[in-house]
């Protein structure tokens, strides 16, 4: 009984990896129950004992994906010495996390996928835009961020930039790369936030 046990938790996380795989790359809205299961070189009965249909898979992909990447967010705030190094931190999580992923899938998610596109707004507006508040609230205590900053407006703009980073749209006129545009924004936001103390760091 054990082993059967471990064998379908097995063959579950083999199915979740292999479609976290494909959606990212390709998108979610192309990729198929047929695909997944051709790609697994699995039947497509084995592929539904194990879930109900696509969208049961899209959801706990999602959900684990927004989990995980808040947790990692949360932990940036524990292993920085000051706002500043957790700042090039958040940067390096996003990347880490959303680098690879093809940006149709949030395009897909708004237009095709309602629920997962409200998943991701409650992330962005709950933990992402919570996360840029008490960064800049740190950063002012600290000293290293300007004493007069509106902490309100200028956390929806940050979180506007993390949403227009990778979106090649936003930047039409240039060769388009997720890590030199997000990377150029953070340059560009912590000149405009960082006090002159801060501006010394950054260049130390």
């Amino acid at each position: 009984m054990m082993a059967l046990l471990q064998d379908k938790t097995e063959d579950r996380t083999r199915i979740l990896e292999k479609a976290r795989e494909l959606f990212f790359f390709f998108g979610i809205r192309s990729i198929t129950m047929d695909d997944i299961s051709k790609h697994l070189g699995m039947s497509k009965k084995t592929l539904y004992n194990h879930f109900k249909d696509k969208a049961e898979i899209v959801n706990i992909i999602i959900d684990d994906l927004i989990v995980s990447h808040g947790n990692k967010l949360n932990e940036t705030r524990m292993i920085s010495q000051n706002a500043i190094d957790e700042l090039y931190l958040q940067v390096d999580v996003l990347l880490y996390f959303f680098k690879e992923i093809s940006p149709n899938i949030f395009f897909e998610m708004d237009k095709y996928f309602p629920e997962l596109s409200g998943h991701f707004t409650h992330h962005r507006h709950h933990c992402i835009l919570l996360g840029i508040k008490e960064n800049l609230e740190r950063g002012i205590e600290e000293g290293l961020y300007r004493p007069d900053l509106e902490v309100e407006f200028i956390s929806n703009a940050r979180l506007n930039q993390f949403v227009a980073a990778f979106d090649e749209n936003a930047f039409p006129e240039i060769d388009f790369d997720v890590t030199k545009t997000l990377n150029k924004l953070n340059d560009f936001y912590l000149h405009a936030v960082c006090s002159d103390k801060g501006k010394l760091y950054i260049k130390s």
